[in-house]
């Protein structure tokens, strides 16, 4: 098995796992937020983490991806969810390109934990990396139209990527 399908595997069968146990939805975002009608609409961008690279896992734009580049849209706010595929500490951070740090994460070094972190995307947003594994896990960030997080299509694949309509154990959509 390569490192790939290694990753691939670990990483859905770690999505069925956090859906199961965390209700990896819309609707909790929405409950968080406080406004369930806007967020509900909207999938999160999820990545695994490994020592290794970020592997993208939703949306299909970035779906098999190493450290894949973020897509986003200046003034919109995200969920950034990732899951800690092998156990080993990480924490997610956004910088600037001169270093300066936009957001993190909480820390996890527990596999299988799935953290989550929304934020407003702003121009400024050059880089994301593990604050932990910053040679090997770090991705860039651009500003174009943003990723299409929409969950009203007839994409199947977006919903077993968000856990949303899978049960953790079909590996069809990848």
């Amino acid at each position: 098995m390569t490192s790939f399908e290694q990753t691939r595997r670990t990483a859905l069968e770690l999505i069925g796992a956090a859906a199961a146990g965390t209700a990896l939805t819309g609707a909790v975002t929405a409950q968080e937020n406080g406004s369930e009608d806007e967020e509900t609409d909207r999938q999160p961008i999820i990545l695994a983490g490994r020592i290794e690279y970020w592997y993208g896992i939703a949306p299909v734009e970035i779906e098999g991806e190493e450290n894949p580049t973020l897509d986003l849209e200046d003034g919109e706010v995200y969920e950034l969810v990732w899951i800690n595929a092998d156990g080993a500490e990480h924490e997610l951070i956004v910088e600037t390109e001169d270093g300066q740090e936009l957001e993190a994460s909480d820390s996890s070094e527990e596999a299988g934990e799935t953290v989550s972190m929304t934020f407003e995307a702003n121009e400024d947003a050059a880089e994301y990396y593990c604050e932990f594994h910053p040679e090997s896990m770090r991705g860039d960030v651009e500003f174009n139209d943003g990723f299409d997080l929409s969950t009203g299509g007839d994409d199947a694949e977006t919903g077993a990527a968000t856990g949303t309509e899978s049960n953790g154990n079909d590996e069809s959509g990848y």
